[in-house]
């Protein structure tokens, strides 16, 4: 065959039809036949040659390709049956975990079906929620594994991540040696017990000064406050502890921080004293004595407000509002995992944990007065949930403009 047939000329059901109108030949024919028409056929299709023997060979038989039967040569590829595992979490149980995973704060899959599952009540009983969930999306919410969620959640998670751009100076005091020093496994697991460490944000330089996050959390029901104050000063972090202790629904029995010049003070010391308040630190170069506040100050402000830095009036009062919101979300809301049982075999640690709400924890506690106890209730019931992580994004949003404007500003003098 001299004449040549440009690619494209016929289409996929056209070169069916001339496989299948040459197919029964193919078959009786002899193998000098064969290999004159797979020439021909070839050079008319624009098609190889052994894969076009595979279909003269097997025109018109029924296969199962990818789970599905069909049969070749068919230009429809029509589908006789499906087999295989049917899909359960659609489309309708993604986006319903991208409504609801955006209001955790963007929490981790095992905190997210936790979320779901302790505050099933309030989440589809909200009338925003409830107009985009039909009953079947919700019974599959609350039946579904942190697995299926990180499959489905997966396109999301790079576009959330966060750089690291962290530097800090600790500084020593000489107070110290009237602090006890208690380390982590001396530590008892009892209500009251108040981890704190300050987060700074000084962006890349810690030279002048700047905005802290004062993080304080409860080790056995994981009640996490969070104030911002001013600057390193002993006055605004006994403020912030005062306010602190205030607020906690149960009564702080101790304080532990790390060695910095903001909390190994004697201001510090003595506030401790006046409200009855055992004071320990960690040991010297040792962040893991405090790993209960460490892990919250990732989860609840970096996570939130990143590494920049935040030095003005503005910022101060945005971030301040930002942490409170972020502290009634975390201890209303979402779910804290806590280590209940831990066994040695052989080799192997077996680690038991539970998921649950700190203002249930506190709620179960028998040392709470009933007032406190139906205060809490009532203020949980009272918050709406999409409406308050609405205000956190918009937070998110205030104080990231407040950082740019004030770049822009500073950029402007100094051109």
């Amino acid at each position: 065959m001299v004449a040549i047939v440009p690619e494209g000329v016929y289409t996929m059901k056209d070169r069916f039809v001339i496989i299948n109108h040459n197919a029964h030949n193919y078959t009786k024919a002899s193998k000098k036949v064969k290999s004159q028409m797979l020439t021909e056929l070839s050079l008319i299709l624009n098609r190889n040659r052994q894969y076009l023997g595979y279909l003269l060979r097997k025109s018109a038989r029924v296969v199962l390709r990818n789970g599905n039967v069909q049969i070749i040569t068919d230009a429809t590829l029509s589908k006789k049956s499906k087999r295989g595992r049917k899909k359960v979490y659609g489309k309708d149980v993604q986006k319903a975990l991208k409504l609801i995973w955006a209001l955790t704060g963007f929490a981790s899959s095992k905190h997210l079906v936790a979320f779901i599952r302790l505050n099933k009540d309030i989440i589809f009983n909200n009338p925003q929620i409830k107009a985009f969930i039909s009953e079947k999306t919700k019974q599959l919410l609350l039946s579904i594994s942190h697995a299926t969620v990180d499959r489905l959640l997966k396109p999301l998670r790079d576009k959330l991540k966060l750089k690291r751009v962290y530097r800090s100076n600790p500084l020593s005091s000489n107070i110290k040696k009237s602090i006890k020093v208690e380390s982590w496994f001396d530590k008892p697991k009892e209500p009251g017990y108040i981890e704190i460490d300050l987060v700074h944000h000084c962006g890349e330089s810690a030279r002048g000064e700047f905005i802290y996050t004062l993080t304080a959390t409860d080790i056995s029901t994981g009640w996490t406050e969070l104030r911002a104050i001013k600057n390193k000063a002993m006055v605004w972090t006994v403020a912030a502890l005062e306010d602190i202790v205030k607020r906690m629904p149960i009564k702080v029995k101790r304080i532990h921080s790390d060695n910095g010049s903001e909390f190994i003070n004697a201001h510090v010391q003595r506030f401790c004293e006046q409200s009855q308040i055992q004071f320990s630190r960690s040991r010297p170069y040792r962040k893991n004595d405090a790993p209960y506040v460490e892990s919250k100050n990732w989860s609840m402000v970096r996570a939130y407000v990143g590494w920049r830095r935040y030095d003005t009036e503005k910022e101060l009062k945005l971030l301040d509002r930002l942490l409170k919101l972020i502290s009634v979300r975390h201890n209303f809301f979402m779910p804290h995992m806590r280590l209940i049982h831990k066994e040695r075999q052989s080799a192997k640690v077996i680690k038991q944990y539970e998921m649950e709400i700190p203002v249930n924890r506190i709620l179960r506690m028998q040392e709470v007065e009933e007032n406190k106890r139906k205060w809490l209730i009532k203020l949980r019931n009272s918050i709406d949930i999409v409406w308050l992580s609405e205000e956190i994004e918009n937070a998110v949003e205030d104080l990231s403009h407040a950082y740019e404007r004030k770049l822009r500003r500073v950029n402007h003098e100094n051109f």
